[in-house]
């Protein structure tokens, strides 16, 4: 009986030695398999890689280690979510959960993962309530059992940020991704595919806000991150192309977008053929494409690419399916096929209320489709019925009524779908005005045009980048245009001089808001008491910045440039953008002053402006509106607004313009047009001899004091109608900038009068002189070849200081500019119209300077330059790009942003023969004390008068104008002047007394 029981238990320790052996080795065999099948993930061999982790399961099930057995249905279930096996996933995500439960304790990683995965579940069926729940659950778990900075909790705000970004909640969901990236660059730095996808989640946030200059950033910058660590055509690549292809279309920059969204196609073509659901996206961009450039046949088959896939993988009822129906019906409303694209509408509308609710930004932009098409069929009933729809889609769970009363942009998921159904209800109850005049109607949509003008400001508070600014000024002045339309409607009912008024304001509302958001934002660090130390952090990163993008520009000039380069400034670059960003919302939340000034949007009234001017100051201001521009005339005691029909306004500018080389009768002729079109209808209305112009669109580009008020047919440009015979002639960005912040700009008044600089080439003959002052200068007798001549006509008449040869550098530029009331650059100047901010004028090259001799637009954003009067006498330096909503993007532009209060432009080029005479009028007049418009204009004539005939037509001498302030200049002569006119006064009268009190007293 011992002996048996003795080999019962031999034989039972020694098959549980085997079994633990066995079991020891199969878990050292699945270990092997979990590692393999984790690196088959990462190359996204998902197929691969799920049948490994189904392999390891019964071994851990077999050995009870129970955190690994969940640990494989969570791979399985991340696998199945990139196969978009959605329904596999959850199913195997619930049993993670379900081991985590009864076998391992309350909080835990796998727990912790298995939510992440039913989030991801719920978020790609598009339930996205549940999804944010789920994710949020993970999220807990994490804070409670990892380290702060752990790149799981990394990955939760990511997911989070996802689920926002879907809710149209993108101030939210920007605030999960820079959380998520905070952690990424802490951990791991840039090189990181993950800190890669959160950048890329910031640049979608960023696109859908319109700062898509900003979004192209963080889309390049994910780009060259993937293109580091897996090269040039992994299939990771494609989403960001297509992403960049997507601001590119919102740029309106087809050709480009077409381009990125084609290398995102073929690589993913290349690697899982035509009908991959990583496809669709793409499929519809594409299509979209095609269809902002009007290619619509190529649109319907792109859209039905996507729609086919989409049904395949997803089934008719998901939200992709709805999203795809709104792009068929929007190039079907496109064809005038109304019936057919209202029937898509109604299609996604369904889908949208069974996923999302009936309360979401998604249902509201189908909403505003429907009613833009009944608006362009001139069904404004049904139009108002859908706009209205649309507007209660976007509220956050208030009443409808409320915002009659208390507009909250916190009360709507997404305020530029807010802004175009307010601004498409506005203009359907306007035409149902035109249509029936019913004046009701009119008042409602004025009623309503008065939020869409919040909005956009709310909007346009939203926006930090330049670029982004002109993008979103161009589409409020759109918006504009229907408001002016109806102040005008208005007042040709009942003559109301109210509604004239309003019609000004958002005139000038439409204007130059870049340049005055600028000018606050310098304003506000000057007078709301911001501590010295930020105020200087702000000014350094201006510089910095200023210097990459100036390092770049000088790369790409080159003709073979260094790569490697170019990626380390740009990514500095990057880095100093966030550095701007994170300190612009520490200064805005921090100092409310601050804030409140920098976003100051009140403009200046008609009243405001009439107590500005003098008796003999009219000003002009002109709103550009398709076929129609508005013409407001505003005197010391009357306005008025007349409506002008300008068909091809834009063609007759520029016929007049290239008729400055042409023969005469052309001149003539397109001069006399224009004259008739702008300025006879409202002649009666100039009173005085000095006219203010605010041009408006085009009108930019015409030099006013050019037309010919008469049908001169004589071959004597001397004796031609000029309109500078009648007025001195200035232009202003807006009223409002002209006159509306006297009180607040510092005080520009410097010692020293003029700060000269003439370039020098290589070859110049005194390329080694040093500066000079002007009083010496004056009386050189040195050659004067080129712009020396000009500097030598003006030093005859002030004083200062004059920088040619060597030392007529932008370093010197840079370091003496803010000294001097006036700075004359007689420069060589080039402008870049396609990107204005690279505009730039030549200084002499020097080898020992960082600087690279050519001052860039954008480098004058981190200057400061309060002079009086800048004078840019090379070629061009007033002409650039026309921008909607913010006028000529020129060289001059960027002085005004530096602080310059005025400044003397070219509207051509100007020639070296002519230009040193009429700058010795120019500041022989300033000196004797007439204002500068009055000094340009009798400057002109005077050449006029005393030019020959090889001269005197206008090209020669017209292509000068002033922009800005047009008060004259105290020169120290001068004040000497008035303290002895002062003293001999006082001096009469103290005579007087002495001789009144003797003669009394006797």
């Amino acid at each position: 009986m011992n002996l048996l029981k003795t080999v019962v238990v031999f034989l039972f320790f020694t098959s549980l030695s085997f079994s633990q052996s066995k079991i020891a080795n199969d878990t050292l065999l699945a270990s092997q398999y979990f590692k393999t099948a984790d690196s088959l993930l990462s190359d996204r061999k998902f197929d691969e890689s799920i049948e490994l982790f189904k392999k390891v399961l019964p071994i851990y099930e077999n050995a009870q280690a129970w955190e690994r057995v969940a640990g494989c249905y969570n791979k399985i279930a991340e696998n199945q979510v990139e196969k978009f096996q959605f329904k596999k996933c959850l199913f195997n995500a619930k049993k993670a959960l379900e081991i985590c439960d009864t076998r391992l304790s309350k909080n835990n990683k796998q727990k912790a993962r298995a939510y992440n995965n039913i989030g991801s579940y719920y978020f790609q069926i598009s339930n996205y309530d549940e999804a944010l729940k789920y994710y949020e659950e993970s999220l807990q778990i994490k804070l409670n059992i990892l380290p702060k900075n752990y790149l799981e909790i990394s990955n939760s705000y990511k997911k989070i940020g996802n689920v926002y970004y879907m809710y149209h909640d993108y101030d939210e969901s920007l605030k999960y991704y820079e959380k998520s990236v905070n952690i990424r660059l802490n951990a791991v730095g840039f090189e990181d595919e993950a800190t890669a996808n959160s950048f890329s989640g910031i640049g979608n946030v960023l696109d859908r806000k319109g700062e898509y200059n900003k979004a192209l950033e963080y889309f390049e910058k994910s780009i060259n991150i993937f293109k580091n660590l897996f090269g040039e055509h992994h299939e990771s690549l494609s989403p960001f192309y297509n992403n960049i292809s997507t601001v590119y279309k919102n740029l309106a920059e087809y050709d480009k977008s077409l381009i990125y969204n084609k290398k995102a196609i073929d690589i993913l073509e290349n690697k899982y053929g035509e009908n991959h659901p990583s496809l669709i996206g793409n499929y519809h961009n594409m299509g979209i494409v095609y269809h902002k450039m009007k290619m619509y046949d190529k649109a319907l088959q792109y859209y039905q690419k996507g729609l086919s896939i989409i049904i395949d993988k997803f089934g008719d009822k998901h939200i992709f399916t709805a999203h795809s129906y709104n792009n068929f019906g929007k190039t079907y409303e496109e064809l005038e096929d109304y019936n057919i694209a209202l029937d898509y509408y109604l299609k996604s509308q369904t889908i949208y209320k069974s996923t999302l609710g009936e309360n979401n930004a998604n249902i509201a932009n189908a909403y505003n489709y429907t009613a833009l098409a009944y608006f362009k069929n001139k069904e404004y009933d049904k139009s108002l019925q859908y706009y209205e729809k649309a507007i209660n889609a976007n509220l956050k769970n208030v009443d409808n009524e409320k915002i009659e009363y208390d507009f909250n942009s916190n009360y709507f998921f997404d305020l530029n779908t807010l802004l175009i159904s307010l601004e498409g209800r506005a203009d359907s109850f306007k035409e149902l005005f035109k249509e029936k005049g019913n004046l009701s109607n009119l008042e409602k949509s004025i009623r309503l045009y008065t939020k869409t003008d919040s909005a956009i400001n709310i909007i346009g508070q939203g926006l930090n980048g330049y670029k982004d600014k002109l993008t979103f000024a161009k589409k409020a002045k759109e918006v504009y245009n229907g408001i002016v339309e109806a102040q005008i409607l208005y007042n040709n009912l009942d003559q109301d001089k109210k509604s004239i008024g309003q019609a000004f304001y958002y005139s000038e509302k439409s204007k130059s808001n870049i340049l005055k958001g600028l000018l606050n934002m310098e304003n506000g660090k000057n007078f709301t008491g911001l501590p010295l130390n930020l105020v200087e952090l702000e000014k350094d990163i201006r510089i910095n910045k200023a210097f990459y993008q100036s390092q770049i520009n000088k790369e790409f000039s080159k003709k073979e440039n260094d790569s490697a380069k170019i990626i380390e400034y740009e990514n500095e670059l990057f880095d100093i953008s966030r550095r701007q960003d994170s300190l612009t919302e520490v200064l805005e939340k921090k100092y409310p002053k601050y804030h409140q000034l920098k976003y100051k949007n009140e403009v200046i009234l008609i009243a405001d402006v009439q107590q500005k001017l003098d008796k003999k100051t009219t000003l002009l201001e002109f709103f550009t509106a398709d076929s129609t521009t508005y013409a407001f005339t505003i005197s010391k005691n009357n306005f008025a607004i007349k409506e002008l029909s300008t068909p091809k306004l834009e063609e007759q500018i520029e016929r007049f313009r290239a008729s400055m080389t042409k023969n005469y009768e052309e001149y003539q002729e397109s001069s006399y047009l224009l004259y008739q079109r702008l300025i006879a209808p409202v002649k009666d209305e100039l009173i005085g001899n000095q006219l203010i112009i605010v041009p408006d669109g085009p009108l930019w580009h015409l030099n006013f004091d050019l037309l010919l008020t008469e049908e001169d047919t004589s071959n004597n440009p001397r004796t031609w109608s000029y309109l500078l015979k009648d007025y001195a002639i200035s232009y202003a960005n807006s009223a409002t900038l002209l006159f509306g912040n006297e009180g607040q700009q510092v005080d520009s008044k410097k010692e020293q009068e003029c700060l000269a600089f003439s370039f020098s080439s290589s070859g110049d003959t005194i390329s080694t002189t040093r500066n000079v002052s002007l009083e010496t200068f004056r009386n050189s007798s040195m050659d004067l070849p080129g712009t020396r001549e000009e500097i030598k006509a003006i030093a005859n008449i002030v004083d200062g200081q004059y920088f040619y040869g060597s030392e007529a550098t932008e370093e010197n530029f840079k370091k003496h500019a803010g000294d001097y009331n006036i700075l004359h650059l007689a420069l060589h100047g080039d402008v870049d119209n396609e990107r204005p901010e690279n505009s730039r004028l030549y200084f002499t090259k020097s080898k020992d300077t960082v600087e690279d001799n050519y001052l860039y637009s954008h480098e004058l954003f981190a200057l400061d330059i309060p002079a009086e009067l800048t004078v840019l006498s090379a070629c061009n330096t007033g002409t650039g790009k026309i921008a909607k909503g913010e006028g000529i993007m020129s060289l001059g532009n960027a002085f005004q942003y530096a602080g310059t209060k005025s400044l003397l432009l070219t509207n051509w080029e100007v020639s070296d023969e002519t230009t040193p005479k009429i700058m010795e009028y120019f500041y022989t007049n300033l000196k004797e004390g007439k204002n500068k418009a009055e000094a340009l204009q009798q400057a002109k004539l005077q050449f006029l008068a005393t030019t020959n005939e090889e001269t005197y037509h206008p090209y020669y001498w017209g292509g000068f104008y002033l922009l800005g302030d047009t008060t004259a200049i105290q020169f120290q002569d001068n004040n000497y002047i008035y303290w002895w006119v002062g003293i001999g006064i006082l001096t009469l009268i103290l005579l007087s007394l002495f001789w009144y009190r003797k003669r009394v007293l006797n």
